[in-house]
């Protein structure tokens, strides 16, 4: 997907008016900075903290109203990185928003990722999509929002032991059962992509061949636009049911 590089101003003012709507800033600064083609949450004072990504970079997070403005626990950080085609047009390269769980006086830890990369091209002129047969764009669980091998062995430990009967002043069947629970091991969904948009009701997958309905690039700017506000929108609609 290609765009002008004067589109990427007023796409950048359109993004950040949904990240203000989503983020209830009282006032309309800019959450997002622009460094040449590179849009990115940026310091916004109190609505921003700085944070570490799951493959251990910085960058700015801005927070989410949930459950009220003076307690967010939920903080976003995005960016969208395009390439210069021409002095004046660009490629859409890739994009991505993360989401990090953790209150203000607490680390906040990155435990899940929206992810779209547009697909490089092989010798035959065929698109060739990050991951193979990933989606794209593809949702990511990440590692911070699950439990590890080593929090599985370690309960199995407690519940093999001898001395594991945990003491209950509730000596109730289900409390005894709540007590001994087995804490699974999920690491392995570290390794799934999700898809975001797949079109497997409309297009016939053959033979698993690549790409596949469910792996796509914007069709263009606009239509880029629409796909964050709907991403931010979604967000801060959907975690309201998560918290008590």
């Amino acid at each position: 997907m290609e765009a002008k590089v004067t589109e990427l101003t007023d796409h950048k003012k359109g993004i950040n008016a949904v990240l203000a709507e989503v983020c209830a800033a009282s006032n309309p600064e800019p959450l997002l900075r622009q460094d040449n083609l590179i849009i990115s949450t940026s310091d916004s004072r109190i609505l921003s903290r700085r944070v570490t990504t799951d493959l251990g970079n910085s960058e700015f997070a801005v927070r989410l109203p949930i459950p009220d403005a003076n307690e967010a626990r939920f903080w976003l950080a995005m960016h969208e990185k395009w390439e210069y085609k021409t002095q004046r047009i660009v490629r859409f390269h890739n994009c991505g928003l993360r989401l990090y769980v953790g209150s203000r006086n607490e680390e906040a830890v990155q435990v899940m990722r929206l992810e779209w990369v547009a697909p490089t091209t092989d010798p035959d002129g065929s698109p060739i999509y990050d991951g193979k047969h990933a989606g794209h764009p593809h949702w990511h669980i990440d590692r911070a929002a699950l439990v590890g091998p080593e929090d599985y062995l370690r309960s199995l430990e407690v519940l093999t032991a001898p001395d594991s009967q945990p003491e209950l002043q509730d000596f109730t069947e289900s409390a005894v059962q709540l007590g001994r629970r087995l804490v699974y091991d999920c690491s392995w969904i570290l390794k799934m992509h999700l898809p975001a948009q797949a079109r497997w009701m409309d297009f016939e997958w053959k033979n698993r061949k690549v790409p596949g309905p469910h792996q796509s690039e914007p069709s263009d700017i606009a239509a880029l636009g629409r796909w964050w506000a709907g991403s931010l929108r979604y967000f801060a609609t959907e975690l309201p049911k998560v918290v008590p």
